[in-house]
């Protein structure tokens, strides 16, 4: 009378066991594909909301190497990588684990869910412009409108709206600018 609940708890133990190790390391898979997909996304605007080919294929590779099919006898591995609307790249893994002994009880297998993501963040921004202020500044260039000295003020006006329109939230842009005006040696251009 003992036996069939013994079966039981052995079963559900090496079952359960061999379920875990897989959602261990269907996890870490995950977890692999997803940060190797947005590496490879970089800095890239994907405009039609899917991760990019590339980035797809490095972030399935890296998941195939870290999970194989039919590891610890699991069916019908799934990966799938999702960009988000932050440019993150988010992934949902999924996995059959059959089991072995707890078939008797009516436990024919175990389904395990994984899900990751990866963010590409930087917190603050250090820039530094070297301007030259040099005499040679003061010449029009032929075919512009406007002197050399001006045009890189403008350029300035017009980065500085650029960059701080563009960045996430809670990043900091700090400037620094060093102009120079002696001790040139331009070589010879």
């Amino acid at each position: 009378a003992a036996l069939l609940p013994l079966m039981g708890i052995i079963g559900g133990g090496v079952d359960m066991s061999r379920a875990y190790l897989a959602q261990s390391r269907l996890q870490q898979a995950c977890d692999a594909g997803v940060l190797a997909a947005r590496k490879s996304l970089g800095s890239k605007v994907a405009v039609d909301g899917t991760v990019p080919t590339e980035a797809a294929e490095l972030g399935n590779r890296f998941f195939n190497l870290n999970f194989r099919d039919g590891i610890y006898g699991t069916e019908d591995r799934e990966f799938q990588l999702i960009l988000e609307s932050d440019y993150s790249v988010s992934g949902e893994a999924s996995v059959r684990v059959p089991t072995s002994i707890m078939k008797i009880f009516g436990f024919n297998e175990v389904n395990i869910d994984v899900d990751c993501n990866a963010v590409l963040s930087f917190q603050n921004l250090d820039l530094m412009m070297v301007l030259d202020t040099t005499g040679s500044m003061r010449h029009t260039n032929a075919g512009d409108s406007q002197s050399r000295i001006e045009s890189m003020k403008q350029v300035i006006r017009d980065f500085h709206p650029e960059l701080d329109g563009n960045k996430a939230p809670g990043i900091r842009i700090r400037y620094g600018f060093v102009p120079y005006a002696t001790n040139i040696n331009r070589g010879h251009l």
